[in-house]
């Protein structure tokens, strides 16, 4: 197999370069409210599931299939969102 081109990665990940820097920064900014407001999540949300999505939650539920019912309800594709089981005890699941 060759080396990947710019064009080949463009390909990989779907889209034109304007459409990949935008789910990026959408990525990067719900990445910064998971780090950013954990201790506010922690007593906003204590042991639930949130999935963010364009720098807010967007949903909230106590499991994981709730959530993506949730997300798909609000037409939120669920593979674009970051989902995070918020826990007191700080251990991390990031799917």
């Amino acid at each position: 197999m060759g080396q990947m081109t710019a064009d080949d990665a463009l390909r990989y990940l779907g889209g034109d370069a304007g459409a990949v820097d935008a789910e990026l920064r959408e990525f990067s900014d719900a990445a910064k409210v998971l780090s950013s407001d954990h201790p506010r999540m922690i007593d906003a949300y204590p042991l639930q599931w949130v999935g963010v999505y364009r720098g807010r939650v967007a949903a909230s539920a106590q499991t994981l299939s709730s959530l993506m019912n949730q997300l798909e309800n609000e037409g939120i594709p669920p593979e674009k969102a970051i989902v995070r089981f918020i826990d007191k005890n700080e251990r991390t699941l990031i799917l």
